[in-house]
């Protein structure tokens, strides 16, 4: 898929969403974060969603805090309230609001339920088709 600003974000997500329960450590959610290889995890209270946990979030908190990894919970640094976008937006919409402000994850929802995430590497990836595909011709 090429990058289409008027490409419905839905074709374009990732359905999966790493979850962490706002209890848990910043040291579990690095941890969880390096073993899958993101940059983000979804924080969820009773199984919904509340905020996003991102690498930039926990380099604050360690740099300008006096944070204990192993015992501050993720609900104390996640980033709030969640920016989403509906997944019939189009995906010029979700770039654009990613734009201007200044995030680099989206959740995307269906009737207010969360169903997906879009990211700024998603975008990336569908540039770089977008360039394939044009030197191709």
């Amino acid at each position: 898929m090429s990058l289409n600003p008027t490409v419905r974000v839905k074709a374009a997500m990732n359905r999966k969403m790493i979850t962490l329960d706002k209890g848990f450590s910043i040291k579990s959610a690095i941890k969880l974060m390096v073993k899958k290889n993101i940059g983000s995890v979804v924080v969820t209270a009773d199984s919904n969603p509340v905020g996003i946990l991102t690498e930039r979030d926990i380099l604050k908190s360690i740099a300008y805090r006096r944070v204990r990894p192993e015992i501050t919970k993720i609900e104390d640094i996640m980033s709030t309230p969640i920016l989403s976008v509906e997944q019939d937006a189009m995906l010029g919409d979700a770039a654009q609001m990613m734009i201007k402000k200044n995030i680099r994850r989206v959740l995307v929802k269906r009737d207010d339920k969360y169903v997906g995430i879009i990211t700024q590497r998603d975008l990336q990836k569908l540039m770089t088709d977008t360039i394939r595909a044009l030197l191709i011709m």
